[in-house]
């Protein structure tokens, strides 16, 4: 059932087998898979059913460090979370994303690739991918077209990777009916959750505190509890429950908010020789066929020199799309759309009404035959039309320690402190994207390909102050870790020393590879439902 958390009675407490805090990919894929366990699950959202700026406004916070979206447009507060938001982009993590490497400090994860690997394909139907397979050789000869060819770059450099689109799936709109009809799951709208009360010892959660803007407030008790808000609120929340731990939950290391990690992206135009290569594969041709392709560094190419891993698409822009014109039709575009489903390589909140502004109107309409050719050219992707080719540049970056979340003391309507983020490189992130671009720089002229424009002086010196935007992917601020002194969660995801909190969703990442994290998130989600099925099933329901 679904109901509004606003008429939950002043100070009422509800009784529950399990307390999912966030109704985004993860919160719902773990409701879901307990549905029929015989659990309870309350599903607080603190968001509605469709987006509101005054809801999303909890979100807002400081970035210290290097330039990061405003944290109220990142991170989206209604039901399915930053599904809502997403490109759709889908591939499973590579086997040595999951190994300790000697040249990347604090990698590794606490299993292997091997542990994750049955819980894949059900992420797959999840995400309502079309194909069960990621075989770059079977997708090319499944799309059967001459300009859908693999780039012949070196192997020992660079391999090519293919990834799935989902349509993309908006959780919240997709299994809405599902979570309607379930007898056993509850969803609380607009019900916020407002800090974890534990026992004197603080070895047990003993309640979730919840309210909602318009002032209700009550309580949630449960025997299990699962934080599901994303990277930046899974900290937050830790950070916030100060009553028995004054460092907050799992924090007596440290490390609760800490290793803030994101997939750095950059640009660079690429300039065509005169004969157009078969580079579709690599853009976004066949976005509506629900596949791409990327190049990366090899397994081997990376120890070689001691990198990160590294992707990059080569996509076509078209002849007016940097124009003010065109990004307010987008815009437009972006606020009367359902499905938002129209290019995954632009990141952008849902707006709502007030998102359109008399200066937006006034762009398109002052632009119009312009704005007018660049949206047919977006909408059709006629080759003639080309402007230009661009590298964009997807890679990892390495685990930091200073690179964190933290509660600033300005306070949010709830009265919460809201959250600071000082994302933060290190020299290795920078080395990795340098001379990977190098690397294929070589290789795009050596097949007679094209070739980068250089960087100038200015961009090699300022870099990463300038030039590189996060992907919306906030990882690594609650890690997991066998060893309390390295992470916040255990390998089953269960807070260190608290018995029944556990956290889901790409916080737990230990390291983050370069595949977008939703596609992995779901499959730590199942697996993780698997284990409080076969530890706290039975006991529940006795």
């Amino acid at each position: 059932m679904i109901l509004d958390g606003r008429r939950i009675p002043q100070d009422d407490e509800l009784e529950t087998d399990m307390c999912i805090v966030g109704a985004g990919a993860t919160g719902i894929t773990l409701a879901r898979s307990l549905d029929l366990s015989g659990l309870n699950v309350c599903l607080l959202e603190s968001g509605g059913m469709d987006y509101d700026s005054q809801t999303n406004s909890l979100y807002e916070g400081r970035n210290l460090g290097l330039p990061y979206w405003p944290l109220a447009e990142c991170q989206l507060r209604m039901i399915g979370g930053n599904t809502n938001g997403w490109g759709g982009w889908c591939r499973p993590l590579e086997a040595l994303d999951f190994e300790r490497r000697d040249w990347v400090p604090c990698s590794g994860w606490p299993f292997g690739a091997k542990e994750l690997a049955p819980y894949y394909p059900r992420a797959q139907e999840i995400c309502q991918l079309r194909r069960d397979n990621f075989d770059v050789a079977a997708a090319v000869s499944h799309l059967a077209d001459p300009s859908a060819g693999v780039i012949p770059a070196d192997p020992a450099r660079f391999e090519t990777h293919l990834y799935q689109f989902s349509p993309p799936t908006r959780f919240g709109r997709v299994y809405l009916d599902e979570i309607r009809r379930s007898e056993r799951i509850m969803c609380l709208l607009h019900a916020t959750g407002m800090g974890i009360q534990v026992t004197n010892d603080a070895s047990q959660v003993a309640s979730m505190r919840a309210g909602s803007l318009t002032g209700a407030r009550f309580r949630v008790r449960a025997k299990i509890y699962v934080l599901a808000s994303g990277g930046i609120e899974n900290a937050r929340q830790l950070l916030l429950s100060r009553d028995v731990a004054p460092l907050g939950l799992g924090n007596d290391h440290d490390l609760v908010g800490r290793y803030f990690t994101e997939h750095p992206h950059t640009k660079r135009r690429m300039f065509l020789n005169a004969k157009r290569p078969a580079l579709a594969l690599y853009g976004l041709k066949y976005y509506g066929r629900g596949l791409a392709a990327r190049l990366s560094l090899t397994p081997a190419q990376q120890e070689h020199e001691a990198l990160l891993g590294y992707s990059a698409n080569l996509h076509a822009e078209y002849r007016g799309e940097a124009g003010a014109g065109f990004a307010s039709l987008r815009k437009l575009v972006l606020t009367l759309s359902q499905s938002r489903s129209l290019d995954p390589f632009v990141r952008a909140p849902p707006y709502g009404p007030k998102g359109i502004t008399a200066r937006d109107i006034g762009n398109i309409i002052a632009n119009l035959p312009g704005t007018t050719f660049s949206g047919f050219l977006q909408a059709f992707r006629t080759e003639a039309f080309v402007k230009h080719y661009v590298l964009e540049s997807k890679s990892e970056q390495a685990p930091n320690r200073d690179s964190r979340v933290t509660l600033d003391h300005a306070r949010d309507r709830l009265g919460l402190n809201r959250s600071c983020l000082d994302w933060c490189t290190l020299p290795i992130d920078r080395r990795t994207i340098v001379r990977a671009e190098e690397l294929l720089g070589e290789e795009l002229q050596r097949l007679n390909i094209g070739r980068l424009e250089p960087l100038t002086p200015d961009e090699v010196e300022s870099w990463p102050r300038t030039g590189v935007e996060g992907g919306w992917h906030q990882l690594g601020t609650t890690r997991m870790a066998d060893n309390p002194r390295e992470g916040v969660v255990d390998r089953n995801c269960r807070v260190h020393g608290v018995a029944n909190l556990f956290v889901a969703g790409g916080s737990v990442f230990p390291t983050v590879g370069t595949a977008p994290p939703t596609l992995t998130a779901v499959a730590m989600t199942l697996r993780l439902a698997d284990h409080l099925k076969q530890r706290f099933v039975a006991a529940v329901c006795k």
